[in-house]
């Protein structure tokens, strides 16, 4: 999977995130600053909101964290536009883990949750919402009694992986889209059993994490061990939801699918470990691949989208690796998948955002 050493990165510096936070009276200001800062940050992402005093005119560091917010912002504002959406509102709540306070500098540990309101420009619906959520750990700086973003580090469920990439966002030439890939595979027909669809989206949903949303107090499921900060912890939960015996889909584990004694299989946890086993297990077949482009202009696409539903899966592909899966758990007003996904949290967002043009989704529908 892609974005490996920033995972571990930030796992390394999370460790605090079991602490206790600090009681407010002693960090008032610190946190009197952070509130203000991710408030204007979520505004800043939908209309043209100052946010340039929150960070360092001449050090790098502050101005490389404000460049990304401003390339976060420009992402998110060109994927509405291609997709004919108003965002209505994006407002976030914050957990502050621990502010570690040290001469000038403060070292802060917190998750930010932030819901976001849109509808379809053209469409009928009400407005819906969706969730995110984000791990941070910034240095704030104080210089001549103001307290300034000096670095901050976070993995960002509306990024890209590619530092140009929103720039030609939606550019791609269109290929014809990959229909079902049975020919491909060889089938092999699994132990009986009932996929119950209903129980994997109910656990997506309310294991879904940091993410604005989610159930279970914003917490993962302990029973299953976090591999955020070893590879990413987004196959498991997509094991999870499908195969959890108690609260999930119920798939029933096998010798080379299974997850015991504190651990998960290659295919339990690895991306595309998983996407094997799925096809050529009869778990799973694919309905379709190809980019976002593709896939919507194939004359088929109703038919391809109808096919897929809650509680099937979709793996997100580069250049024939698979770099993440997620859990559809609902449609839009226009028939295209909601998902929910782990280590950038998302919570019902549509399942094209925080992609870029080149990605190949694959439809992966789950036997019932």
């Amino acid at each position: 999977m892609r974005r490996i050493a920033w995972i571990i990165v930030l796992s390394l510096m999370l460790g605090p995130f079991q602490a206790s936070a600090e009681p407010l009276s002693e960090n008032e200001e610190v946190r009197n600053f952070l509130t203000d800062l991710y408030r204007a940050r979520s505004e800043f992402l939908i209309r043209d909101v100052p946010i340039d005093t929150f960070y360092f005119e001449k050090v790098p560091t502050s101005q490389q964290a404000l460049y990304l917010e401003k390339k976060r912002k420009a992402y998110f504002q060109a994927w509405a536009s291609k997709r004919d959406i108003a965002v209505h509102a994006a407002e976030g709540t914050l957990k502050i883990f621990r502010i570690r306070p040290n001469d000038s500098l403060v070292k802060v540990s917190l998750v930010h949750r932030m819901k976001v309101t849109y509808s379809y420009a053209q469409g009928n619906g009400s407005p819906a919402e969706f969730g995110i959520g984000t791990r941070h750990v910034l240095t704030l700086k104080k210089e001549n009694g103001q307290l300034r973003v000096l670095k901050e580090w976070y993995l960002d469920p509306l990024d890209i992986d590619s530092d140009d990439a929103w720039l030609h966002q939606f550019s791609a030439p269109s290929e014809p889209v990959t229909e079902s890939l049975e020919s491909e595979t060889v089938f092999k027909s699994p132990k009986k059993r009932r996929y119950n669809r209903e129980k994997a989206v109910a656990y997506a949903n309310k294991y879904a994490g940091s993410a604005w949303g989610a159930g279970n107090d914003n917490r993962y499921n302990p029973k299953y061990r976090d591999y955020t900060g070893i590879g990413g912890d987004c196959t498991n939960f997509v094991s999870q939801v499908i195969g959890d015996p108690a609260e999930g889909g119920g798939l029933p584990m096998t010798p080379t699918w299974r997850y015991s004694g504190g651990n998960g299989s290659r295919a339990w946890v690895s991306t595309d470990a998983l996407k094997s086993f799925l096809l050529y297990s009869g778990y799973g077949k694919v309905i379709a691949s190809g980019t976002f482009n593709q896939i919507m202009r194939n004359p088929s696409a109703p038919g391809i989208w109808s096919k897929l539903q809650p509680g099937d899966l979709i793996a997100y592909m580069y250049n024939n690796d698979v770099d993440h899966f997620a859990v559809v758990v609902g449609k839009d007003e226009q028939g295209l998948p909601l998902i929910n996904c782990h280590t950038t949290d998302r919570y019902h967002v549509p399942f094209d955002l925080g992609w870029e043009n080149y990605t190949h989704f694959v439809l992966i529908h789950i036997a019932d």
